[in-house]
């Protein structure tokens, strides 16, 4: 009886001796994420005139992991494996390289990689908001570029007329809120960055907590309920059950 049967996985780009052993550890690490069953899968060598990764499929997970791969090449598999895919044809693209899952059976993915280097991704050009702390301004020119701290993260890429530039200056390590128009790219697993905003304006936000922005409100003449207020809260928090669960 067969104890397990062999996948082998080729990099057309590199051989054996000029493959960098990091690089070939960022393949295996997505290879292992589309074949799954991680205690089952086990390499084996390394090999061919491309280079070739041998691993051996344990023989009680055969069925799971080609159910799997099979899944991954109709684009119905599961999410990690499918951002896997995504992965290996952008480090195969770097690479100038095509790369081929195969087992004795036949191929069974093929990953065009190199051939994907022309892909155009989608574009959005228009009017918006992004809000953030200035964390610094600079620059000689007539455009000034600025740098927020927004979600955690520094965001480059918005650049200020000086006059603005020279108000927004004031502000800086304070939140604001910049009007402008900006241009965003979506890249090959979906996610979005920006590329450029202009700042047209801006408006100051107040760091402070909720409650005090409600006992502000309260003082402000109107019709205000208790209802009003419980309504500001679910508009933040979302509904709640009994008990705050």
């Amino acid at each position: 009886m067969a104890v397990g049967v062999e996948f082998r996985f080729t990099i057309d780009a590199y051989s054996p001796k000029t493959i960098p052993m990091a690089r070939l550890a960022e393949y295996m690490a997505q290879l292992a994420i589309i074949l799954g069953e991680a205690n089952a899968v086990h390499l084996v060598r390394l090999e061919g005139d491309g280079a070739t990764v041998v691993h051996k499929i344990e023989r009680e997970a055969i069925a799971k992991v080609r159910d799997r791969v099979a899944s991954v090449r109709r684009g119905d598999g599961p999410l990690e494996a499918i951002r896997a895919n995504r992965k290996i044809n952008q480090l195969l693209r770097e690479d100038n390289g095509v790369g081929v899952l195969s087992e004795d059976a036949g191929k069974i993915i093929r990953f065009p990689g190199r051939e994907l280097s022309e892909e155009k991704f989608e574009s959005v050009e228009q009017q918006a908001a992004i809000d953030g702390e200035v964390i610094r301004i600079g620059g000689s020119e007539k455009v000034v570029p600025i740098i927020l701290q927004s979600e955690g993260q520094e965001l480059s890429g918005c650049w200020a007329p000086r006059a603005v530039a020279k108000r927004l200056a004031v502000r800086l390590f304070e939140p604001v809120r910049l009007f402008g128009r900006g241009r965003w790219t979506r890249d090959s697993e979906g996610k979005w960055a920006l590329d450029h905003f202009t700042v047209d304006s801006f408006q100051e936000l107040r760091d402070e907590p909720l409650s005090k922005t409600i006992a502000g409100l309260r003082t402000i003449a109107g019709r205000w309920k208790d209802a009003s207020v419980d309504d500001l809260l679910t508009l933040r928090n979302g509904e709640t059950t009994n008990g705050g669960d």
